[in-house]
């Protein structure tokens, strides 16, 4: 039984009806309360979740949700760092153009690529360019370049996950649940207001609520984030404005977001309580939607429509814990800087089915111990990655020299000596050593992008020991300019997918 029809509860339904046959699946949940029109980031892991592992056709997905597509998280001003973006391809923009030795590549990637919108990956460039990833080829068909990840809003995803549990074998069950009947860290029962729940295994996915798992014994491990509250509001956006990438800015105590839907601009601002009341905050994220407001759109937000959230960045130690998982925020959160949440839980949901499944639905301690240190290491991975944001953040403000001063763990000191002794080196691909084996989400390559972009420099790149004698620079400026040159000529925008092609299929 999973408690809790939220996105994560569905997608963790799917998942376990589509890796572990035969396993009888029910959601309970107020069916009848709203669904709240709220924005989502994901990263490039959901279009292996979703059409992937579970077998969701593509263009009904894109029919029915209609998602934005996301190819980076566009840092517009970090703390007054120079622009810069986070692709799901940032590796290809070096590897891309072959010409030359590796050491004059790599030279050139660390002293060009850093800030230089010149030498954007593709996806980068379809962000400068505000294009989709769907172009006609050569032979006229649709196509779509595969580094790309959406923004979603709830109001249609979530329905849409509904539908499909249905199709699927999943029953929704209309209750809300009331208590919880234990035995030390048992559950027992669940009980809602019209009628009781057994089942052999729980699934507690009711968000920070955390219904099931408050009932248990499980430590909770704090991560040393100062950032702890959260603004959200939406504005009017017409299709012909989206930005497909999801807009980073920094503020005095915090930082502020933009993601465009379909259906509008969802922004929001998370921010340090400890050196920021409600009132300043609320009044520095209204100055910063009137920043971001299209023109024409009314830019005024009432404290009626900015939806507030309050939450501690961090995870339980055991996310299964005798008879009943976590899953969700249920189990932890990382705050949002890099969009981790549902592509992060929807993962978890796949390896609880592949868990389960492989183990013919047979739990033993090692089935919870696997899962358990899959869970760890996903929210320790995703912690030293935004951490590194922090690490290297140059804001002046009492908020940002707390921020700049976080926990560093032995892996994170590991990755940026790594960076300094070996730079781009694309060796650290393939073999990163055993001691960042247990990396996961994020790989090597993706701290060295974020960090050379926030001004990290490396010793092997600074002595003068890699040199690029110019073959390699001139091969790569040909690439980048054809690639420029190709994403105009051919990619789609939002707009005209939507309305020019969608509508005509």
């Amino acid at each position: 039984m999973i408690a809790g029809g939220g996105d994560v509860g569905l997608l963790t339904a799917l998942s376990l009806r589509k890796l572990a046959p035969g396993t009888t699946v029910r959601v309970v949940d107020d069916f009848q309360r709203e669904v709240p029109q709220v924005g989502k980031s994901t990263y490039l892991d959901i279009q292996r979740v979703l059409h992937g592992a579970l077998d969701i056709d593509e263009i009904r997905f894109v029919s029915e949700v209609k998602p934005v597509w996301k190819a980076s998280v566009y840092f517009r001003d970090w703390c007054e760092s120079p622009p810069f973006q986070y692709t799901f391809d940032s590796a290809d923009s070096f590897t891309g153009p072959q010409a030359g030795d590796l050491a004059g590549r790599s030279q050139f990637y660390y002293e060009a690529l850093a800030g230089n919108a010149d030498y954007e990956s593709r996806a980068g460039e379809l962000v400068e360019q505000a294009k989709s990833p769907w172009y006609y080829g050569r032979n006229g068909d649709l196509a779509k370049y595969d580094k790309f990840a959406y923004h979603l809003t709830t109001k249609r995803f979530n329905p849409f996950l509904r539908e499909l549990c249905r199709e699927r074998g999943v029953r929704l069950v209309d209750d809300e649940i009331v208590a919880v009947e234990t035995t030390g860290s048992h559950i027992d029962a669940v009980r809602g207001e019209r009628e009781g729940y057994e089942a052999d295994l729980y699934v507690d996915a009711t968000g920070f609520n955390r219904v099931l798992r408050s009932e248990q014994d499980a430590a909770f491990r704090t991560f040393d984030f100062p950032l702890d509250r959260a603004f959200n509001a939406r504005i009017e956006r017409p299709l012909s404005e989206v930005v497909p990438a999801t807009v980073i800015e920094s503020g005095d105590h915090g930082w502020f977001w933009q993601i465009d839907t379909y259906d509008n601009r969802d922004l929001g601002y998370v921010y340090a309580s400890e050196f920021a009341d409600e009132a300043a905050a609320r009044e520095e994220f209204r100055e910063f939607v009137a920043d971001v407001a299209p023109d024409g759109v009314d830019p005024s937000v009432s404290a009626d429509e900015m939806d507030t959230y309050e939450f501690t960045s961090g995870y339980h130690d055991r996310a299964w814990v005798d008879n009943c998982i976590a899953i969700g925020n249920a189990e932890g959160f990382v705050e949002p800087l890099q969009s981790t949440a549902l592509t992060a839980n929807a993962s978890l949901g796949l390896a609880l089915g592949e868990q389960l499944g492989g183990n013919d639905r047979v739990v033993d301690d090692g089935v919870r111990s696997a899962y358990n240190e899959r869970v760890r290491e996903t929210w320790e991975s995703i912690y030293d990655f935004v951490a590194t944001h922090y690490v290297y953040a140059s804001g002046e403000t009492p908020f940002w020299r707390r921020a700049s001063s976080i926990d560093v763990s032995d892996r994170l000191e590991r990755i940026i000596d790594l960076f300094d002794e070996r730079g781009f080196d694309p060796a650290v691909v393939e073999n990163p050593g055993e001691d960042l084996s247990d990396l996961a989400v994020f790989q090597p390559w993706d701290f060295f992008v974020v960090m050379r972009k926030l001004g990290a420099s490396s010793q092997v790149h600074e002595n003068g020991s890699r040199r690029d004698d110019g073959t390699f620079r001139r091969g790569a400026e040909r690439y980048y300019r054809e690639m420029r040159e190709e994403v105009e000529a051919s990619h789609l925008t939002t707009e005209e997918f939507y309305v020019g092609v969608l509508q005509g299929r």
